[in-house]
């Protein structure tokens, strides 16, 4: 009795399968490439988020000069910078996987900064772990085990980084008054409005909500309130760097001079290393062209 009734239902659903024509089949290889453009968009806006908010907060969350310089670095010298964004969407202070993993090359002296993007299923070898994807690395052991595996990987002597949890944007965009947005028609969004509709536009590739919202955040960048609320959804870590001169250094950058680079394979990801270990990723970039992410996010 049963297997007939299902014999019966199945029977009746067979006429709803769509026939495996090859229009079909060209429409669904359609939709998963802009899917997975969709997503390669959504990850590099993200970077490029919370590469800027370190660029915006990190000078000022870095602490007054309470003290003489000693042995800082020449002030041109580059910076290379770890920033690791994730969302905890309520703040509260959960380890999670991270959302997106960047090395930031900051070169205060061409008032230029590279984004070196690691995808969030690049394999780090970590210590006592063996490889492991780098979203899941950061929640087995946070920032110290991310740094640990991409300074063996490098090579480099990080000089210090940021977790930017983008859930906590909502307070510190409370305590700049909200923000004025133009997306589409031009008004004053209240913090939970805005966060949101900075969401929406990483989903949609609305390039012009990011420019606005960290435009914005600029602006206020300096307010006690500001810096109080950025305090908890910005987590620094202070490596190499210099914590005297590092305001000057950072906030010498032109956010305009931001480019997105790309991770190669190896051979080519040593040569982008050895770049960022000598400073002159540009003119690596300049020699090896196909490495440079697109920048509509820009």
């Amino acid at each position: 009795m049963m297997d007939d009734l299902l014999r019966e239902t199945f029977a009746r659903r067979e006429e709803l399968v769509p026939v495996a024509t090859p229009e079909l089949g060209e429409s669904i290889v359609v939709g998963a490439r802009r899917l997975r453009a969709l997503r390669r968009w959504v990850f590099s806006g993200l970077t490029f988020l919370c590469s800027m908010l370190t660029l915006l907060l990190m000078p000022f969350l870095s602490g007054p000069r309470t003290a003489p310089p000693v042995a800082a670095p020449p002030p041109g010298q580059p910076l290379n910078l770890l920033v690791i964004g994730v969302d905890r969407g309520s703040g509260e202070p959960v380890q999670v996987n991270a959302n997106a993993i960047v090395l930031l090359h900051v070169n205060p002296g061409a008032r230029t900064a590279y984004e070196v993007l690691l995808p969030r299923d690049f394999l780090l070898d970590l210590p006592g772990l063996g490889r492991q994807r780098a979203d899941g690395a950061y929640l087995v052991g946070g920032y110290k085990l991310v740094a640990e595996a991409v300074a063996g990987l490098t090579g480099l002597a990080l000089d210090g980084g940021a977790v930017i949890d983008i859930g906590g944007l909502e307070a510190v965009t409370r305590a700049a008054g909200g923000v004025d947005l133009c997306a589409p028609g031009c008004r004053h969004y209240d913090p939970h409005e805005a966060v949101d509709r900075l969401r929406q536009s990483l989903v949609a590739g609305d390039g012009q909500v990011l420019h606005q919202y960290l435009t914005a955040l600029a602006k206020a960048a300096a307010k006690p309130a500001v810096l109080a609320a950025a305090g908890a959804s910005v987590e620094l870590h202070r490596g190499s760097a210099s914590l005297l001169d590092l305001p000057q250094r950072l906030g010498a950058v032109d956010p305009a001079g931001i480019s997105a680079v790309k991770l190669p394979d190896r051979p080519a990801g040593d040569g982008l290393y050895e770049a960022m270990r000598n400073g002159r990723v540009g003119a690596w970039l300049d020699a090896h062209p196909q490495y440079a992410a697109s920048s509509t996010h820009r």
